[in-house]
């Protein structure tokens, strides 16, 4: 296993984009970490970067305090597992899977990479599948034989650039609570890419918010999602999101922000729906939209021309068009200063 600290690395590519702009991260030994971020954030090219195909414009990668930036992909003991799988359809399940024992040097007896192959199906569930043709394997399938070939050399730190997004819905979550398991069984250090907020938090002890080519945050799930840093963060983390309105409408003028323009955050979980005449309603709205999604509903509110989101509870929800009135949860709600974007004290 291995520690990763990336040091202050650039990523720029001719034309003048800047991918990833002086990034700074260690990723401690045998942990699972994330690179969360919207398309185009620089994910993917830090990672890139991580398993040598791409090479930094400036910056330092070590490995254990190990300077690795100039060591070929070969040589990094880096397992990579891709989006498109890149599995060959002309080999069987067994060959795919020992195809990096089979080119090593020393190469492993026979005995050895069949032994290897047998653990690696077993935990995968391909046992039944070793001599089927690749090309005949579901997408899921494939999905699962590109992380047994990338699990089966034993990498030092495993790579996934988005492996799952490929999957069907069913096959994903199925996927994502044994890619934890597998983790937590074998220690290795894995960094994961994503664009999907729930993959992260449901998978990863600590995750990377990136935008732009900068990091945004790095902390745990309940550390982005209870305390983020700006509100580039607290936007993107939550699965609904975050609803964002003028202090000015939610307090008043008096006491928004002490001569600042701030704005407050809170998650929609945190809003409570009462009636419109009721003591102590925080703001008065519309109802317009509802979205039933089986165990909550995401409720829709014109709040003074802001669209409010609100988790109802199916089996009392109102509406369309009914007027309602909202209490906010203060001991939740956040405040950002309008002009840098950052969380501040209330």
């Amino acid at each position: 296993m291995a520690e990763i600290h990336l040091s202050h690395l650039t990523k720029q590519f001719p034309g003048g984009l800047v991918a990833v702009n002086d990034f700074e991260l260690v990723i401690p030994d045998g942990s699972f970490v994330a690179l969360l971020g919207p398309s185009g954030c620089g994910k993917s090219t830090t990672m890139n970067m991580i398993s040598g195909l791409e090479k930094p414009t400036s910056g330092e990668i070590y490995f254990d305090k190990q300077p690795i930036t100039k060591l070929p992909p070969g040589a990094r003991t880096v397992g990579f597992v891709f989006q498109n799988y890149a599995i060959f359809t002309h080999m069987s399940v067994a060959e795919n899977i020992s195809f990096g024992l089979r080119v090593s040097k020393p190469r492993p007896s026979g005995a050895e990479i069949e032994r290897r192959v047998g653990d690696i199906a077993d935990v995968l569930g391909l046992r039944g599948m070793l001599d089927r043709n690749a090309s005949r394997l579901s997408v899921n399938d494939m999905q699962k034989v590109a992380l047994g070939r990338s699990m089966v050399v034993n990498p030092a730190i495993f790579l996934l650039d988005e492996p799952f997004s490929n999957l069907d819905a069913a096959f994903r979550a199925y996927m994502r609570a044994e890619l934890k398991r597998i983790q937590h069984e074998v220690g290795q250090t894995m960094v994961y890419v994503t664009h999907d907020q729930v993959e992260a938090m449901s998978m990863a002890d600590h995750i990377a918010v990136m935008d732009a080519g900068r990091l945004q945050q790095y902390g745990t799930p309940d550390e982005l999602y209870n305390a983020p840093a700006n509100r580039f963060v607290a936007g993107f983390v939550g699965s609904t999101q975050m609803n964002f309105l003028p202090a000015t409408l939610v307090v008043g003028e008096q006491g928004a922000g002490n001569g600042r323009s701030l704005t407050i955050g809170i998650r929609p979980e945190n809003v409570l729906l009462v009636p419109p005449d009721a003591a102590g309603a925080t703001l008065a709205g519309k109802v317009n939209l509802i979205e039933p999604l089986g165990a909550k509903d995401v409720i829709h509110l014109d709040v003074a021309g802001h669209d409010v989101r609100v988790i109802g509870v199916p089996g009392q929800r109102p509406r369309v068009g009914d007027n309602v009135g909202l209490v906010f949860d203060p001991d939740r709600q956040l405040l950002f200063d309008n002009e840098t974007d950052l969380a501040v004290e209330a």
